[in-house]
């Protein structure tokens, strides 16, 4: 994908999730944000055969600086 593409893309997906966002998240948009980076990324998934949930680690490709960390917890064994 161009870098063009890309940053569609990634628009739509945010206003995909936008309606489930919180409070502090909605009052501001994609459109309010105009500087954009581009950056070439690894996940690292972390996680056990265990119920223990998981971590991602974003990281940049070129440097290994983090980017993000994601956690999710462990599945609601009564589901």
């Amino acid at each position: 994908m161009t870098r063009k593409e890309l940053v569609a893309k990634a628009i739509e997906c945010l206003r995909k999730i936008e309606p489930e966002l919180p409070d502090g998240l909605r009052d501001i948009s994609v459109d309010q944000l105009p500087k954009r980076r581009i950056r070439s990324a690894v996940v690292i998934n972390f996680s056990s055969d265990e119920n223990r949930g998981s971590i991602e680690v974003f990281m940049d490709r070129d440097t290994g600086a983090l980017i993000a960390v994601s956690h999710t917890p462990p599945r609601n064994k009564h589901r």
